[in-house]
């Protein structure tokens, strides 16, 4: 017998027994779809979001606890970490306040703006932007929206009087740079380090005016070989767990939110385990309930392949009789079950999407995803077939003649 024979007889046997390959295709079918819309689903919205928590720059921040007396070769030291994204010198006080006024309109005034030392990698800042100069702002996206203020416009923070300077003092920006909507929560503005100490010295007293322009005090900054503070951020929430260690090792308290995106990853790698393990599972069982069907079809078919087996088809063609079968099913199975994906998916877009708050993607698979589940029901397919290909091989071409009338 020809090699393709067996092959052909399988084909033929699917056709003429159409109800039995019918329900075959759909259960094959409805055992894949859970798990693709499971999949679906991880790499979809759970994907998107546990991403979006883990790439806000609140979630990577590292609080140094305590004021201290930070060298200058420390903050170097920790721009050439791998694991920091941005780190830089900072006063006393995490945030400096002050508040904001229009230099066009006095009257359109943010009080209790927080000011932060911004530089190169900011996280708060919009991807090529350049980090602002001294006399310039990169101010958030609430702040402008209060003032009414975008890029070119000028702005003053107006610092409040104090015991030698009654009349308080006021310090001008040009606007040149707004962050992203959503990247900063905060009434803030990121200025360069040396406005921000600027600041911080004016209100320590250490900073003399003949009148209330802070500005004339710009051109000459102090020199600083340490630094009370750090404003620090990890390259990521593994990157962040390792940092805080160097540090608390070096003797400097850490705190912040790491912790929060340490946990957000367990949580992540736990529902990776999980999505495997359902996953494991469901192959198992669709793989004993296709070698079941298998393995039936072969002995309603026992007394046809043992005639088969008589007129010379060895062992060999007769394995490719289930197997061929197994394969053929799981490919029609696998598209069938991909059509109903494609139909489900586009019904949970539009009921679930904006629930969500991911647009029109609730599941997503890409082409490797798609090409990795038709590999997967082709070996489980070829897998089931082995039950059925070693109970043909217990056909003997004998049991044709056993059977005849």
């Amino acid at each position: 017998m020809t090699g393709l024979l067996p092959l052909r007889l399988a084909l033929a046997e699917l056709r003429h027994a159409r109800i039995w390959t019918l329900c075959q295709v759909i259960g094959l079918a409805a055992l894949l779809l859970p798990l693709l819309i499971l999949f679906g689903i991880k790499n979809g919205v759970i994907a998107d979001r546990t991403a979006a928590l883990l790439q806000d720059p609140e979630a990577l921040r590292i609080t140094i606890a305590r004021t201290g007396s930070y060298p200058a070769a420390l903050i170097t030291e920790l721009s050439a970490d791998p694991d920091v994204r941005f780190v830089a010198p900072h006063p006393i006080r995490l945030a400096v306040m002050a508040d904001f006024a229009a230099a066009a309109d006095a009257s359109r005034i943010a009080i209790g703006v927080t000011l932060l030392a911004s530089g190169a990698d900011d996280p708060y800042l919009p991807a090529g932007l350049a980090p602002p100069r001294p006399g310039e702002a990169v101010i958030s996206a609430p702040l402008a929206g209060q003032l009414g203020l975008t890029v070119g416009d000028r702005v003053d923070a107006l610092l409040r009087p104090g015991k030698d300077a009654p009349d308080g003092a006021v310090l001008g920006f040009t606007i040149s740079g707004v962050t992203e909507a959503g990247t900063w929560a905060r009434v803030g503005a990121l200025l360069h380090r040396d406005d921000l100490f600027l600041i911080q010295d004016w209100t320590h007293g250490a900073v003399a005016l003949a009148g209330t322009d802070l500005g004339t005090a710009r051109g000459t900054p102090r020199d600083r070989d340490d630094y009370p503070s750090l404003r620090l951020y990890a390259a990521n929430a593994d990157a962040a767990a390792a940092l805080m260690q160097r540090l608390a090792a070096r003797g400097i308290a850490t705190g912040g939110t790491p912790q929060q995106a340490g946990a957000l990853i367990f949580l992540r790698n736990a529902l990776d385990a999980g999505f495997a393990t359902v996953a494991v599972v469901g192959l198992v069982g669709v793989t004993a309930s296709f070698a079941a069907n298998l393995w039936t079809a072969v002995i309603r078919n026992r007394r046809a392949i043992s005639l088969l087996r008589l007129a010379g088809l060895g062992q060999g063609g007769a394995v490719l009789f289930p197997l061929a079968q197994a394969l053929a099913i799981g490919l029609v199975g696998w598209v069938l079950a991909i059509g109903f994906y494609a139909a489900l998916t586009g019904v949970l877009d539009r009921l679930l999407g904006e629930t969500f708050g991911v647009g029109q993607q609730v599941a997503r698979l890409t082409w490797v995803e798609y090409t990795a589940s038709a590999v997967a029901t082709l070996t489980v397919s070829g897998l089931a077939a082995i039950w059925a290909a070693f109970a043909i091989t217990r056909i003997s071409p004998e049991e044709g003649f056993n059977d005849a009338p």
